[in-house]
């Protein structure tokens, strides 16, 4: 397995204190040129994935990013915070084009709501990822004797 060197990392930060304390501060990780070098270096080098880390694994077909499900899930989260923040911009500008026209109380009201919607999401969603697989002892058990040979010829179409 090969690692990149790390890109220098620069002053933008995309963290917010009103939203979450985490920014998306993404490393350079382990890189594989192609596929058979990623499958030849085996599983302990995912290990080398830590978080906060972006490895890439290029193939004939394209280029893959590959990071831990809780950075994943903290993107997403972000992701899912900024579509709620653009379609709430989008709400408040047309609340704000119906106080233009019509400068009644009830519009202005509208105005206020909507503004006021836009700041009540402190937190970013996020979720807690997937369950690992587990096989229990007793599926074992009841699956140890199915007459299945792994090692048996099976006949292919011609």
């Amino acid at each position: 397995m090969s690692s990149a060197t790390a890109p220098a990392q620069s002053s933008w930060s995309a963290s917010s204190s009103t939203v979450s304390s985490w920014a998306p501060i993404l490393t350079q990780g382990p890189y594989w040129a192609s596929f058979e070098q990623f499958r030849t270096s085996g599983s302990t080098s995912l290990e080398g994935i830590r978080a906060g880390m972006v490895a890439t694994l290029n193939s004939k077909s394209a280029t893959y990013r590959i990071l831990r499900d809780d950075d994943f899930q903290k993107l997403l989260g972000l992701a899912s915070e900024v579509h709620r923040i653009k379609n709430g911009i989008t709400f408040v500008v047309k609340a704000a084009k119906i106080v233009a026209k019509h400068k009644d109380q009830e519009s202005i009201e509208l105005l206020i709501q909507s503004v006021s919607m836009l700041g009540e999401s402190r937190v970013l969603p996020e979720r807690d990822g997937h369950d690992q697989f587990q096989i229990t002892a007793e599926e074992i058990a009841e699956n140890a004797d199915d007459d299945f040979d792994v090692n048996a010829a099976i006949p292919r179409p011609l």
